[in-house]
């Protein structure tokens, strides 16, 4: 993988208003380069420790509830008050005031408005054909993007964010957004991990109020610096959802962003899976710095059906046939190891003593940190 660099120091500092919203970080490409490396004579194939996913959950979000349109987009060059909303909503005729995460990066190679949201409460501030699916929602609350422009492929895993914190990102739909000059949207949690500041940016819906006379007001109360911007209503448009089989997940908090772009890519492609787990704590290895997952297909130490291995070998070749997109250091399934900075070929591991710790009930696939 070849990683692309940009000095965050040119990057335009707003989101339709002229504040500093910005990434002080750089934004990795995805690239690839051909060519294949010397096999080290000292390689060793892996020591990775094994173990089973435990304490999975399912991604879930609140229903729609009555659905308001952003008027008023309040920016700040710093995090806002931690009373900013309840200021802002102490205002006559202030309906919704959202606290959101805000900046200007790079998703898919494209400088764009990023927004850091909670998917339960921002989308009864989307557009209609938005708002409603709860599967939009889903995908932004299980890591993936909602973007609002055409290019990259949906489903498919783009650069996106600062570069040492992951780099990546699922496009889980195309979709209106709400907010003009915002092109896309992730959970504030990822934002959190692509390096967005926290609590920076505010929407205010305010239905039949006069929109100056509320931003003067706005004005007096938040902090100096902060800018408000009125904003023109946006068009609707088409909404395309990406597939996702969104199988039960384990070791969410301390997965990188670049891992949980492919989980959910691969998830989508060829899952439902028992159970996915991501970061372990106190691992070593990749597990431990959240840039591996196991793609379970039996339980309990169990070999595997055919319909397991079947899985296991989906998830495998996906990972394989997709490797320089996607980013991927190395796979193992059923005691061999896939890594392309070696071979482009299966090899044998030594026995481990157990179904799990040779990769019998499981797939393990590592990404480039």
């Amino acid at each position: 993988m070849v990683r692309g660099r940009f000095d965050a120091r040119a990057v335009p500092a707003a989101i339709g208003v002229a504040v500093m919203l910005t990434l002080a970080v750089d934004v990795a490409i995805i690239a690839a380069h051909d060519g294949e490396a010397a096999v080290p004579q000292d390689f060793q194939f892996s020591n990775e420790v094994a173990g089973s996913p435990q304490q999975a959950k399912q991604i879930t979000v609140a229903p729609l509830k009555k659905r308001y349109t952003p008027h008023l987009l309040i920016a700040s060059p710093a995090e806002l008050p931690a009373d900013a909303a309840a200021r802002a909503k102490r205002i006559k005729g202030v309906k919704v005031a959202e606290v959101v995460d805000g900046a200007q990066t790079y998703v898919a190679g494209r400088l764009v408005g990023l927004l850091g949201v909670d998917p339960s409460t921002f989308r009864n501030l989307a557009p209609k054909e938005s708002a409603k699916l709860d599967a939009l929602w889903k995908n932004v609350a299980g890591g993936d993007a909602a973007i609002s422009f055409q290019g990259p492929r949906l489903g498919t895993v783009v650069a996106a964010g600062a570069q040492q914190r992951g780099a990546s990102v699922r496009v889980g739909a195309f979709a209106a957004l709400g907010v003009p000059t915002v092109q896309a949207i992730v959970s504030r949690e990822q934002a959190r991990r692509l390096g967005l500041a926290h609590g920076n940016a505010m929407l205010v819906s305010a239905p039949k109020q006069n929109l100056p006379k509320l931003r003067k007001s706005l004005l007096k109360l938040l902090p100096k610096g902060v800018k408000i911007s009125i904003l023109k209503q946006q068009a609707t448009a088409p909404v395309q959802v990406a597939q996702t089989a969104r199988s039960p997940l384990t070791g969410v908090n301390g997965c990188s962003v670049h891992m949980q772009a492919v989980r959910n890519e691969i998830d989508a492609a060829t899952g439902p899976y028992l159970v996915i787990g991501c970061a372990r704590p106190g691992d070593p290895q990749d597990h431990g710095t959240g840039d591996a997952t196991d793609f379970m297909v039996s339980s309990g130490g169990r070999m595997p059906g055919a319909a397991g291995v079947a899985k296991g070998n989906a998830a495998a070749g996906y990972a394989i046939s997709n490797w320089q997109r996607l980013g991927i250091k190395y796979v193992i399934w059923q005691q061999h190891i896939w890594n392309p900075s070696v071979c482009k070929c299966w090899r044998p591991m030594a026995d481990r003593g157990s179904i799990t710790q040779n990769h019998f009930d499981h797939v393990h696939i590592s990404v480039l940190h």
